[in-house]
């Protein structure tokens, strides 16, 4: 189906200090305009893809103010232009800017490039004020430049038909309209509380509701009052307080509306259902399906036969478009037709139309203010009170860290799952630490509440900053190494995982330190047993990492070349190494979907990796911290060169596990057995099914991987055992009360 561009009503007065100068068509233009994505982060790669459809448009540059992260773009993508400054777009002859940097820089980002001379294409939300959208239309309207706003879930494919039919009367008058987002947060389920939508708790309404309020605007109009009920609050850390779940009643220019928003949820679920005085529409919004109802002259028992009838024959025939859709999209049939992506295609297209045209912009930073409306309505009656003021948290000040302390022990990785226990059993022994983070806008108490009485230094720094890391090891005695970085390709994995690390190793040698740690993983190992001989074999602490990493998946073999490269350190240059490899590494904080246990096709379905009835190498997390605060009170180099895996002996399998997880939530969790040879035939088949429609990146799918994932061979762990005298949790019930149970909280 096409999507057709959603019809937007004329702007409508509001005060003097918030209305923009009258909207006025943008220039027509009859060049090619040459465009730069600024800020180079997730959005980005889908706002290249759309540009790479549209030949009348260039893509000519990447800005972003992490230089490797711009030329890494830049690359990728095939663009001849990465750069760090704004400035140095004006003369590379842009003529659009996508401004894709996180909200809180969108104004001053786009105020400066509009000064500049360039157009721009800003996303959601336009500001974090309206009034101050309304400020940045009047700047554009001045410059005579255009300014249009990406809200591109107008043009979601369910959206735009609903739009239509209530466009057409075929509803009647809009009397109500009901929407519901309840969505999963990534961010949220792996404790990542430093993002910007979590510093205050209005953040995640103007990060995440702008895509149903700005379909409620196309709807009804502008806000006119609001009343919101707080269902749902959780503190992520003291003094960091989220709202997860908000119910609002609110009317509108043209009709009345229900708004449930709830972040964080288990089950996905995004409606948005019409009422008008002769029928209904409804979008489902998170599956693209649409349905409707109207009145007939039949009689009752007809009437509702026709409605059922009409609505099921609806939903069947999206469903059924859908699976075609998917399929021509995958054999290289047909081009990418999922609603997110055709819905930003339609938004960028449309902005882009409008600029060759001379004609008004879609979505203008005007329309984007009223939208803004509703969201500070949203939460005005529940956060702002009645000033309108808002406390906000500031990012966190680093209080000065002093000079290094006789013996400092560095943690590198200090705010992670295992790094946050590892600085509490350091700081509890009375060890000086220093932690070196990436992100002080929100640290863990632990971090926080030792830094504040001077048990603990902390430094700001990454691996791919060497002053950072050279600052940081400067007098340290023991280096624990826990920031092994990632990435979704080896280019990634080899900048951050391994030339990080080797980094990280360069410093603690140059600052003389007597002991190196680095925590690698039992991925590096190849755990898929020895055919020739029966029953799997013990796995040693002296086992090396597999022999044939290319038949890997990119992060198993990260591990293995930043082992080998550290190794090699050692081997060269005498550095202090020991190789810490935790196995499945479960605990309080850890996401229910561990991909240890299997393939969490859905969050509360996991296929195991082959029928799940062996026993694990689990181990808890508070036991892995323990081992590493160990070894950093370890004295002698008896350990240096060696490694140490960190597996206990507790009997529990994947499926077992599973089960305990499902009698602890009250969550609906199963747990799939499948043959290894039953999953390797599948994963080919997608891959022919790859090969066929010419998708990059297809690789064969690996045997050998999907072996090592089962973790069919015990473990024996014995050097941390017998060396370190580490005694992990093994009794069956106090390990599930420790690792699985907690998560009944």
């Amino acid at each position: 189906m096409a999507v057709s561009e959603p019809h937007f009503l004329p702007q409508m007065p509001t005060e003097e200090s918030a209305t923009p100068a009258t909207p006025r068509p943008a220039a027509p233009r009859d060049h090619r305009p040459r465009v730069a994505l600024v800020g180079a982060g997730y959005v980005a790669q889908f706002h290249r893809d759309v540009l790479a459809e549209m030949p009348e448009v260039e893509l000519a540059a990447i800005c972003d103010a992490d230089p490797e992260r711009a030329r890494s773009a830049a690359r990728q993508w095939g663009v001849a232009a990465a750069v760090t400054s704004i400035d140095e777009l004006a003369d590379l002859g842009i003529d659009v800017a996508h401004v894709l940097v996180p909200p809180d820089l969108h104004v001053p980002v786009t105020r400066q490039l509009l000064e500049l001379g360039l157009g721009v294409l800003l996303e959601k939300p336009a500001a974090l004020s309206s009034v101050e959208a309304f400020e940045l239309q009047r700047l554009a309207d001045r410059e005579e430049l255009p300014l249009g706003v990406n809200h591109n879930n107008l043009y979601h494919p369910a959206f735009v038909r609903l739009l239509e039919r209530v466009r057409a009367g075929r509803v009647g008058r809009v009397e109500h309209v009901r929407v519901c987002l309840s969505v999963p947060l990534a961010q949220l389920a792996a404790g990542d509380f430093s993002h910007w939508m979590f510093r205050s708790p209005e953040n995640i309404i103007f990060e995440q509701a702008p895509h149903p309020l700005s379909q409620l605007h196309a709807l009804i109009g502008r806000v006119q009052e609001a009343t919101t009920t707080i269902l749902g609050s959780r503190e992520l850390l003291p003094g960091q307080t989220f709202h997860d779940r908000w119910l609002v009643a609110a009317r509108g220019e043209r009709g009345t509306a229900e708004i449930y928003l709830a972040f964080g949820q288990g089950f996905n679920r995004w409606t948005l259902e019409v009422l008008g005085s002769d029928g209904s529409a409804e979008a489902d919004l998170g599956h693209n399906l649409f349905s409707w109802e109207e009145k007939t002259p039949w009689l009752d028992f007809w009437n509702g036969f026709l409605a059922g009838w009409r609505r099921s024959r609806s939903l069947v025939r999206d469903a059924a478009g859908g699976v075609v859709r998917y399929a021509r999209f995958t054999l290289g049939m047909g081009r990418r037709q999922d609603s997110y992506f055709a819905g930003m295609r339609s938004s960028v297209r449309a902005f882009y139309d409008a600029l060759k045209a001379g004609a008004p912009l879609p979505v203008d930073a005007g329309q984007a203010a009223e939208v803004l409306e509703w969201c500070e309505a949203v939460v005005a009656d529940a956060i702002r009170g009645a000033r309108g003021k808002v406390e906000t948290l500031r990012p966190s000040r680093l209080p000065a860290p002093g000079p290094a302390r006789p013996g400092e022990v560095v943690v590198l990785g200090a705010t992670g799952f295992i790094g946050r226990r590892l600085v509490a059993r350091l700081v509890e022994r009375g060890l000086p630490v220093t932690a070196v983070v990436r992100r002080p806008h929100s640290l863990p108490p632990v971090l926080a509440e030792a830094s504040r009485d001077g048990r603990l230094r902390l430094l700001p720094g990454r691996l791919e900053d060497p002053a950072a890391l050279a600052a940081a090891c400067q007098g340290a005695k023991t280096v624990l190494h826990l920031a092994t970085g990632g990435g979704d390709s080896w280019e990634k994995i080899e900048r951050s995982m391994v030339q990080g690390s080797v980094a990280a190793a360069e410093a603690a040698l140059a600052a003389g330190a007597e002991r190196f740690v680095y925590v690698s993983s039992i991925a590096a190992l190849y755990l898929g047993g020895d055919d020739s001989r029966p029953g799997p074999a013990l796995i040693e602490d002296s086992t090396q990492t597999d022999p044939q990493p290319e038949g890997r998946e990119i992060y198993s073999r990260g591990k293995m070349a930043a082992e080998a490269a550290l190794l090699a350190l050692h081997r060269e240059r005498g550095l202090p190494l020991v190789i810490v490899r935790p196995g499945v590494v479960l605990g309080e904080g850890t996401p229910l979907q561990h991909s240890g246990l299997g393939l969490w096709v859905r969050d509360n379905h996991c296929v195991g990796w082959g029928l799940g009835d062996h026993p694990l190498p689990v181990v808890d997390v508070d036991d892995v911290a323990e081992a590493l605060a160990l070894l950093a009170s370890h004295a002698g180099h008896d350990l240096d060169g060696k490694a140490l895996n960190l597996c206990t002996r507790t009997p529990l399998s994947a499926r077992e596990i599973v089960a305990e997880m499902r009698q602890a939530t009250g969550r609906d969790l199963h747990f799939h057995p499948r043959p290894l040879w039953l999953s390797q035939w599948m994963e080919i088949g997608k891959w022919v099914v790859k090969k066929i429609g010419r998708r990059p990146g297809a690789t064969f799918p690996s045997y050998r991987d999907l072996k090592t994932r089962a973790c069919v061979p015990p473990f024996s762990s014995r050097t941390a055992r017998e060396v370190l005298g580490w005694r992990p949790v093994e009794d069956r019930e106090a390990f599930l009360d420790r690792t699985v149970r907690v998560h009944a909280k």
